[in-house]
Formats: C-alpha cells, structure tokens, sequence
C-alpha cells in the first residue's frame, strides 16, 4: 500500500453585495461652544440622513458613534502656550446594499469639508459567503483527487489505479473564518472611479490517498 498526501485548493470570486460607509465629524476651534454647536449640527445632519437611508431600503444598518472630545494648548514659544484648542469628533457608519446610493453618497460626501469619508468596506452576505465558501471546499477536495490521481499514474504507469480518499484536513479558508476580514477596499477620494470589487474566498484542505 502506498500513501499519498497532498494539497487542494480553489478559489472563487463574487461581485460585493454591501458596503460599509463610514463617515468622521471632526470641528476644531478655541471656542468651545462654537464647537460643540457646529458639531451638534454636523453629526445630527448626516445621522438623519442615515436614517432616511435606512428607511428607504437603500440602508440595512447604521451605527451613530458618540462623540469624543478633547483640548489641547499649542506651543507659542519657550515656555509659552497658546490658547487651548477644542476638538470633538465622531463617526457614523452606514452599510448599503443599495450600490448605486452608496456611490451616489460618496460622492456627494468627498465634495464636503466638514465631512471626512472613509475608505468603503466591501462585503458579501452572510448567505452568499457561506454559498460561496461550501463551493470552494467542494472544488479544493476535487483539486486533491485530481493531484493523487496524477501521483498514483506517476507511482503505477501503465495501471488505471485510482487512489481511495482516506483524510481529508482544512488547511486554510480565506473569508470566511473568525478573525478573517473578508473585505476590499476603495478609495473615496477616487470617486470618479469607483467601481464594486470582486470579493475572493479560498479553500484549502490536505488530503491523505491509500493506493
């Protein structure tokens, strides 16, 4: 008897069907209540907006983060401190399975001063990814036999010997595992090109053949 083990792997790739959006309040100034005003102002605008997103389907969820404040004292010279500089920021993430308004609003938001955007997180859903991943194994484990079957030819020429599946171990599983982001990214500023990345996933299993 003769054992063969050997790798399979496969990959596969899907269009993103949501993407996360998040955006940054952040107002500066020496007047502290100016600047609670003008943030209050800011951060309650773009959390209607989230809102009205959501309830128009284009939305599935949407996070307001609270609001982190802090003051500074720049340097004026030796020894010397300017006048303190309040600062208050925060963040609110929207998640769009409606693409066209997620590329309609990052566009519209990249053109705001008083808005920061940030790089959009890609994702598929839950359903799909774990669709896409069961795929995945099914062609790594197909990958493996295909391998043995090769090794048994080169091992027995002249013999149609087919190797018998014995083991089979998970090497490996990109997007999908804990601890896995399984996203792309791209960059708001780039709006003019802003296109729906491929999402990839990858299986990869160890397989033991008798012969």
């Amino acid at each position: 008897m003769v054992t063969i083990t050997v790798e399979g792997t496969h990959r596969l790739t899907q269009p993103a069907e949501r993407g996360t959006l998040a955006l940054d309040v952040a107002v500066h100034g020496t007047d502290r209540d100016d600047v609670v005003r003008r943030h209050a102002e800011i951060h309650n605008e773009l959390a209607g907006i989230a809102r009205e997103r959501r309830e128009s389907g284009a939305v599935v969820a949407f996070e307001v983060g609270s609001p982190w404040a802090w003051t500074d004292s720049p340097s004026a010279g030796p020894d010397q401190r300017g006048a303190p500089i309040h600062h208050l920021t925060s963040t609110i993430t929207l998640t769009f399975t409606n693409l066209e308004a997620l590329t309609a609003d990052v566009s519209a938001f990249a053109t705001r001063a008083d808005v920061g955007v940030q790089q959009v997180r890609w994702e598929l859903s839950d359903e799909s990814r774990e669709g896409l991943l069961d795929a995945a194994r099914v062609l790594a484990v197909q990958d493996a036999v295909r391998r043995a079957s090769s090794y048994a030819a080169a091992i027995r020429p002249g013999v149609h010997a087919q190797p018998e599946l014995r083991v089979v171990v998970e090497r490996q599983v990109h997007g999908g595992g804990p601890g896995i982001p399984m996203f792309a990214r791209a960059d708001a500023a780039g709006v003019a090109g802003f296109t729906t990345p491929e999402i990839e996933v990858e299986a990869a299993i160890v397989a033991t053949f008798e012969l």
